[in-house]
């Protein structure tokens, strides 16, 4: 069934095309004109977004959980019920993310998850990010330390088969023994390395650039702090081209001055929003877990009994709000970066409304509300 979308302004998200619409056929987006200008086919369903954002679906490349379900869980379920969730906020393409476990949990997990996304090509969870395990223990962040592994080749071909093949990104501390000769090996079977929970050096980053590493795990958490004399992963992020950075837009994890600072210096190309939302997100104020570990949440913030941050709570459509609420981005640079930029990282064709691409699509009111959620030129969240 086609749907029209009339009167919008779509954001492509390289220009906005105001009084606009758009119509999809089957999964695709099939023609873009002046509202008036469509020709509607019969049988089409049309829907009135006057006023109204149309701009890509999100693509969120670390996500732990939301809705008070988790990706460790340890039922199928929960798959589900994030899925149903992060409709609501507009993300059509995700990567469930886990955490560092025990050997045969964390495999048990990446085949759970993995046999999950095979058996649903029409979810929004695309693939995983595995965020860990090889992690450098002084820069844990939330993670449970007795869960960390050493790097070896052998412990990430466990992975990587229980997996089939499905991560899509993985965390590591290059600065780890062994942890160079994984980032080789995953880089080769396709696998985004990411730099993040790590205290390397300049010339260490530079060797796992050359190596495969491409990407940095939510920028300026979990990683040593800038010093003019001794460079390190802040620096390496903002000056190599090579690393996409991941950025967590809630005002919590990164001061807006220190957003605006990424803007100048990473811009909108170098700069992906992410979630990393844990089961605690959409929840009320108290208890919940994360790696079996306690964590408090008051207020949105989601922290450990000494006070680390322990993920967010956030949604990209929220985090595309705080960034034009507090920052000089432009609305076409806030959509990219919560949509083009993700998908180009892993690889999928996303991010991009103009005829022939795909019908992911989300209608965000004045107020960067979601309205409507479309997956595959389906209509799978309406707010009432």
């Amino acid at each position: 069934m086609s749907i029209a979308l009339l009167g919008g302004n779509i954001v492509t998200p390289f220009r906005i095309l105001e009084n606009s619409g758009l119509i999809t056929k089957e999964e695709k987006i099939y023609e873009i004109d002046l509202r008036d200008n469509l020709n509607i086919p019969s049988g089409c369903e049309t829907i009135d977004v006057e006023g109204m954002y149309v701009v890509p679906g999100f693509v969120d490349l670390l996500v732990h959980g939301g809705g008070g379900y988790g990706f460790s869980d340890e039922n199928d379920d929960s798959f589900h019920k994030i899925s149903e969730y992060f409709f609501k906020h507009g993300s059509t393409s995700m990567l469930g993310s886990l955490h560092a476990k025990p050997e045969k949990n964390l495999l048990s997990d990446l085949s759970r998850l993995a046999k999950y996304i095979k058996d649903n090509p029409n979810s929004n969870i695309k693939a995983i990010h595995m965020e860990g395990p090889y992690l450098n223990p002084v820069l844990k962040g939330a993670m449970n330390e007795d869960y960390l592994w050493k790097p070896s080749i052998e412990s990430f071909n466990k992975m990587w088969e229980a997996s089939e093949g499905l991560i899509k990104i993985m965390t590591i501390a290059p600065e780890l023994p062994g942890a160079l000769d994984v980032i080789r090996e995953a880089s080769f079977r396709g696998v985004v390395c990411s730099i993040g929970h790590s205290t390397a050096d300049y010339e260490t980053i530079d060797k796992a650039i050359s190596n495969g590493a491409a990407h940095v795990t939510h920028i300026f958490n979990a990683m040593k702090q800038m010093h003019h004399r001794e460079p390190s992963l802040i620096t390496a992020s903002l000056l190599r081209d090579e690393l996409k950075i991941e950025l967590i837009a809630d005002k919590l994890h990164v001061h807006p001055a220190v957003m605006e600072l990424l803007l100048k210096t990473k811009t909108s190309k170098g700069i992906i929003l992410i979630t990393d939302s844990i089961r605690a997100g959409g929840m009320h104020d108290g208890e919940f877990q994360f790696s079996d570990q306690k964590v408090i949440l008051n207020n949105n913030k989601a922290t450990l009994v000494d006070g680390t941050l322990a993920g967010s709570t956030l949604t990209l459509d929220n985090a595309i709000k705080n960034l034009l609420d507090t920052t000089t981005a432009s609305i076409t640079d806030a959509v990219r970066m919560a949509s083009l930029n993700g998908a180009k990282v892993i690889g999928i064709d996303r991010g991009i409304i103009a005829s022939g691409k795909t019908a992911d699509l989300v209608v965000l009111d004045k107020n960067w509300k979601v309205q409507y959620t479309i997956l595959n030129g389906e209509i799978r969240y309406k707010r009432k």
